[in-house]
């Protein structure tokens, strides 16, 4: 079960990381409660913090990492301690 969850947020990390410019993004944090999953990147050209939020799916035929929201914040060094 974990190695499955594992795999598909890796996956998505490979893909908003492909997808990007190179140096673009830089991955800070990753937060996983229950079935929630945080993904915390510093976005290096405007300078803030991009939070996306997703969701495990576990009830349906194969898992899958279901997006919620993203936002944006400014950059605060404390965030990162």
């Amino acid at each position: 079960m974990y190695s499955k969850m594992f795999k598909l947020i890796n996956e998505e990390l490979d893909f908003l990381i492909d997808n990007t410019p190179i140096n673009t993004l830089e991955l800070k944090k990753i937060e996983i409660k229950g079935i929630k999953v945080k993904i915390v990147f510093l976005d290096k050209n405007i300078m803030k913090v991009k939070t996306m939020l997703y969701e495990m799916d576990w009830f349906s035929n194969e898992p899958k990492l279901k997006f919620k929201k993203d936002y944006l914040k400014p950059f605060n060094d404390k965030y990162f301690r």
